[in-house]
């Protein structure tokens, strides 16, 4: 790990916050790709979904649980960055906000995934926008997973409201990717926001990526999330791998696969 690159990191982090501003910055462009042409537009006046209302309604009933505890996997980390034993949150502290939200439903709507992945379901809001836009597209179906059974048990409560085109996995994708996706089924979009840690993000990327055919979109959350998460979305957005990427907000990073 770069000192330097830590230094700068924490100077940006301390300057700019966890970027608000929601624009575009790009890590690796292609002369064509499909999100160079997808953000080749005024991000700001996307539109939200018709559901969009029932959406945010749900997630402040799901805010208005209070806290609920973390995954007690996560006692088991080295290295967080923060406390996380008997620790808890609420669906608002953890979820994507609307204007993040309204770009899932437009990426779906525009890439008419047949499969998408989420790693990470938290109480269910960004697969709420998920399925928005897969009910737009008439298809598609979402895998998500999550190995907290309390929030689990919300988010499927929440998802079950917008669409019954989900499967909702109460475990880690990693212990169980290979029982949910069948022989030569592929992920056209993947969404990674689970423990935001270089060693289980790179692992997760590469499980996916082995699902994956060429031009599929991963999306990571809280890439500003740490230094470590920073380095570590910067090196798969640059990597041989990936054929263009972007981030956006310094919140959401976005790669488009060879």
């Amino acid at each position: 790990m770069s000192m330097l690159g830590k230094l700068l990191w924490k100077l940006s982090h301390k300057l700019n916050g966890n970027g608000s501003d929601f624009k575009v910055h790009w890590h690796k462009s292609a002369t064509q790709s499909w999100i160079g042409d997808f953000f080749n537009k005024d991000i700001h006046t996307l539109p939200s979904p018709p559901m969009s209302a029932k959406i945010e309604d749900l997630a402040l009933k799901a805010s208005m649980l209070g806290e609920l505890p973390l995954w007690e996997g996560f006692e088991k980390l080295e290295d967080y960055p923060f406390p996380v034993k008997n620790a808890t949150r609420n669906a608002n502290q953890v979820r994507v906000d609307k204007k993040v939200g309204d770009l899932f439903y437009n990426l779906v709507v525009a890439k008419k995934p047949t499969r998408i992945v989420e790693i990470g379901t938290a109480f269910g809001v960004s697969g709420m926008y998920w399925l928005s836009g897969i009910n737009a597209n008439g298809s598609g179906t979402l895998l998500t997973f999550d190995p907290n059974a309390i929030w689990a048990k919300v988010a499927q409560s929440n998802l079950s409201m917008i669409s019954q085109n989900y499967i909702s996995t109460v475990d880690t994708f990693e212990d169980t990717h290979h029982k949910i996706l069948k022989p030569g089924e592929t992920i056209d979009m993947a969404f990674i926001d689970a423990i935001h840690q270089s060693g289980i993000v790179n692992n997760q990327f590469k499980l996916v990526s082995q699902y994956c055919a060429p031009g599929s979109i991963i999306l990571f959350d809280d890439i500003n999330f740490s230094y470590d998460m920073w380095d570590c979305w910067v090196k798969i957005a640059r990597s041989p791998q990936v054929k263009a990427s972007c981030s956006i907000a310094k919140r959401i990073g976005i790669a488009e696969l060879n």
